[in-house]
This record gives structure tokens, C-alpha cells and sequence, in this order.
């Protein structure tokens, strides 16, 4: 049986989660297999939680109730919307704002009640640290969305509309885990395809190295002191 809260010799500090096994293809060199390993004297730990926002709301919750790292970060990747020509494909998106977008309610079709909350806000210290380290790092507002947005037309709403540049599936899910737990958050999104109707085809030949270049960043940040960590 799992204790709620590990011993301090066991601790976790950083909680890598990501929707699937795939997105953490770029921690297994460093952290073998297991995806559990020490890295400058911090333990890692790599986990799923599941795709999509219900799943991953789930999965998120389990991870960080039962293992209570220092902090939470979300290795993905993502697509970032139509007409903002300076990403290009491997590029890492650094949220700094997290918001749950429902496109029917952008057009006023549906909408969501007024105490629901709709927006997590990653660490500010985590995520300038982490953007500190890439050459090919930005910091930048993400959308969550029940669904990935296929249609060109309606991507470009989305921009227009939140003034988020990225979209992933499950960073909302992830970032409110771990906002109800008090733990610090951040999402380091590798970019794969400009959200729209080529967004299937161009994830499934960028996926593999996008995630990769995210999962680089966070061992990178780890090694430059894992600046925004905060202290045991």
C-alpha cells in the first residue's frame, strides 16, 4: 500500500508527467528504462497520466496526491495557431498561462458558469528558469481543449480570441492537479504543427523529436541548478 506522503530519503522532486509513453522517450537515456533516477542530486520521475482532459484530470491527481514531489512538470508537445510565423517545428512553448478553452463558448453557444475556474497559472520562477536554458525556448499563454482543433477557420478564432499561442490537450488537467495540492507547476511543450487541418498529419512526423527537445530542456534546466525548484 502507497503512503499519501513518501519518506524525505524517497521524495520525488520533480514529477515528470506526460499523456503517453511516447512523450517521454527523451528522459529514458538519463533516467534508464524505469524513468526513476537521480539527476545532480535531484530524484526524477517520469509518469502517463492519460490523454485528453478527463483522463488526464484523473491520472494527474493520482500522481501528485500520492507522491507529493516538489514540483510538477508537464512534458508534451503541441500545436500552436495559425499566422504566428516565428515557431517552427521542435521549438519548446514554456506556458505562462494555462486556459481551458471551449470553442463553442468562444462563440457564444456555450458557456461556462461564472465560479468555474478556467485558468492555472504555472510558477513564474519555474518557468523562467526553464525558458532560460533553450535557444529555442518562448514563453507563452496555452490553450486546453476537449478536442485537438482540426479546422483552420476556428484555430484562428482561438488565437484571436484568448491570445493563446499553443494548444495541448492536457496542461490544464495537469496544472490544476497541481495547483489543488499546493505544489509548483509548469509545461514544457515541445512544437509539432500549427493547429488546423494539418495538424494530424504534422504531429505524427514531429512528435518523436519535439518531445525530445522538451524533455531536453528540463534536463537541461536540472543541470544549470533547477532554478524555480523550490527548497525541500
Amino acid at each position: 500500500m502507497y503512503s499519501m506522503t513518501p519518506a524525505p530519503a524517497d521524495r520525488v522532486d520533480v514529477l515528470v508527467l506526460a499523456s503517453h509513453a511516447p512523450e517521454l522517450v527523451g528522459l529514458r537515456a538519463t533516467l534508464t528504462e524505469s524513468l526513476d533516477g537521480r539527476v545532480r542530486g535531484l530524484r526524477v520521475l517520469g509518469k502517463t497520466v492519460g490523454i485528453g482532459l478527463p483522463v488526464a484530470a484523473g491520472g494527474a491527481a493520482g500522481r501528485v496526491t500520492t507522491l507529493q514531489p516538489r514540483a510538477v512538470i508537464l512534458l508534451g508537445t503541441c500545436g500552436v495557431y495559425p499566422g504566428l510565423t516565428f515557431y517552427r517545428p521542435h521549438d519548446v512553448v514554456i506556458a505562462n498561462r494555462v486556459a481551458l478553452v471551449d470553442t463553442a463558448a468562444l462563440t457564444q453557444r456555450a458557456q461556462f458558469p461564472d465560479p468555474m475556474q478556467t485558468t492555472v497559472e504555472p510558477q513564474q520562477g519555474l518557468a523562467t528558469g526553464l525558458v532560460a536554458v533553450g535557444p529555442r525556448t518562448r514563453l507563452a499563454p496555452v490553450a486546453s481543449t476537449l478536442a485537438f482543433t482540426a479546422d483552420d477557420q476556428l484555430a484562428t478564432a482561438v488565437h484571436a480570441s484568448t491570445g493563446c499561442e499553443a494548444e495541448n490537450l492536457e496542461a490544464f488537467s495537469v496544472g490544476l492537479a497541481a495547483s489543488l495540492a499546493h505544489i509548483p507547476f509548469a509545461a514544457v511543450l515541445g512544437v509539432t504543427h500549427i493547429t488546423g487541418s494539418r495538424g494530424r498529419d504534422d504531429w505524427k512526423q514531429f512528435q518523436r523529436q519535439s518531445s525530445i527537445a522538451a524533455a531536453e530542456v528540463i534536463l537541461a534546466w536540472i543541470h544549470n541548478g533547477a532554478v524555480g525548484l523550490p527548497h525541500s
